[in-house]
This record gives C-alpha cells, structure tokens and sequence, in this order.
C-alpha cells in the first residue's frame, strides 16, 4: 500500500511539473500568435482595404487558439455594439486573459496594440503596431531564454521534490 501511495505522490508532482513546465511554451506560442495577428492587422491598415471587423475575423481564421477566440470575440463584439474599438478590445482582452500564459506586462503591451485602434490616423496607428511589434519581439526572445533556462529544471525539481517527499512518508 506504501508503494501505490509513494507512486501516486510521484505521478501528481511529475504532472504538476509538466504543467508548470507547459506554461513556458505556451507563454512563447502566445506571444508569437499575437506577433502574427498583430503583423495581419498592420497589413490592413497599411492598404485600407478592409475594416477592422473584417480583418479581425481574417485573424481569426487564421490562427491557433486561444488568440483566435480572442479575436473572433472581439469581432463579434465590434459588429453588435456601439462601444469603440479601444474599450470592446481591453474588454475583451480582460476577459480572455486567463486563457494566455502571459504575463501581466505582455498583456498590457497587448492592450497597447488595440488602444490606438479606430481612434487616429493609419499612420499612427502603423508606427504603434510596429513599436508593439518590435516590442513583443522582445519579450519573445526573453519568453525563449526563460523556456529553454527553466523548463526542465521545474520538471526535475518536481520530480525530485515528489520523490522526497514519498521517501520521507515510507
């Protein structure tokens, strides 16, 4: 009995580690497809051929979840309400937050992105994405190096507290 309890204990901290471990990745696969949509909108707005409903539900078409329920939320937002495109998309962007491993500060560069939206010139709003952009490179390349450096170390210290722990229990 010892030993299903000591492998249970073992089992739970090594899926508790691959949880921890998975929100690194998700963390850069998030930024990424904000990168893309963000990249799909500037390009829109640079030609003006589509409104930023259209464009949004493009977007979300065409990338993975959760950024696409992002998107297609706002774009139904924007097609039955009458509130600006800047409030419907920190709205949005508040409520579809716990689906994004991201941090407190991608989210508000996020929120930048969409604070600009229908409210100046194509040109403003161009050079904005591009600082966003240039900006969510940024912390890509930090979300990498914070992967590749912590990643495994949670899934081993989890693994080894588990043990320890089903040790000091026997």
């Amino acid at each position: 009995m010892k030993w299903a309890g000591a492998f249970f204990i073992i089992l739970a901290s090594f899926l508790i580690g691959q949880r921890k471990s998975k929100a690194y990745t998700n963390r850069v696969l998030h930024i990424r497809q904000f990168e893309s949509a963000l990249l799909t909108m500037q390009s829109a707005i640079l030609f003006g051929a589509d409104s930023i409903e259209a464009t949004t539900r493009f977007i979300a078409e065409t990338i993975e979840k959760p950024a696409a329920l992002f998107f297609r939320d706002f774009a139904e937002q924007l097609s039955s309400t009458e509130t600006s495109a800047t409030r419907i998309w920190t709205h949005t962007l508040q409520r579809h937050n716990d689906f994004f491993a991201l941090n407190p500060s991608d989210i508000r560069l996020i929120e930048q992105a969409g604070n600009m939206l229908g409210s100046c010139t194509q040109e403003a709003e161009e050079r904005r994405i591009k600082h966003v952009l240039k900006q969510l490179e940024k912390r890509r390349e930090e979300a990498v190096a914070e992967e590749q450096r912590f990643a495994g170390m949670v899934r081993a210290i989890s693994v080894l507290s588990g043990l320890l722990t089903a040790i000091l229990l026997m």
